[in-house]
């Protein structure tokens, strides 16, 4: 189950990573092409669904109360990141039609973004709990303990 979590919180990082770089590649793209939609999908599906799972398995993997608490930020964060559009669309009446953009939409909006660095910090917290109960190291444990057990020089 450890490993799974380790995993799947791997996963989930590099989810976040290609999410940044999804974002540029609409961004960047004409318009017609239609590339920004990869990020809308990957975000809907992926990143939701993983956020999701390290949740479940951080607690399935008895990885700790932090591990899960960090899991259950991110997924809320997560989350956020759809609220927060449709937030904006209630407050300045915008949509993914709106021809005109308010500027106060933009800087709302524009926390999507910094939201999106802070899940992906808390997804790299949870992978470092995670890699170190899923896959520790060998030896390590041993020297510690062999240290603390052997008898001193005199």
């Amino acid at each position: 189950m450890r490993k799974a979590f380790a995993i799947i919180s791997l996963l989930l990082v590099l989810s976040c990573v290609l999410q940044f770089y999804f974002a540029a590649m609409g961004v960047f793209s004409k318009p017609e092409d239609e590339l920004f939609t990869i990020h809308g999908m990957n975000g809907a599906i992926f990143v939701r669904l993983l956020a999701l799972l390290v949740l479940v398995f951080a607690a399935l993997a008895k990885a700790g109360k932090r591990a899960v608490w960090l899991s259950a930020i991110a997924f809320v964060l997560v989350l956020f990141q759809t609220v927060l559009f449709i937030l904006t669309g209630v407050i300045f009446g915008t949509g993914p039609e709106s021809d005109t953009v308010p500027i106060g939409a933009t800087i709302l909006l524009s926390v999507h973004g910094l939201n999106g660095v802070v899940i992906t910090l808390l997804g790299i917290a949870v992978l470092a709990i995670a890699w170190r109960l899923g896959f520790p190291r060998r030896g390590a444990g041993a020297t510690a303990e062999g240290a603390r057990t052997a008898t001193p020089v005199q």
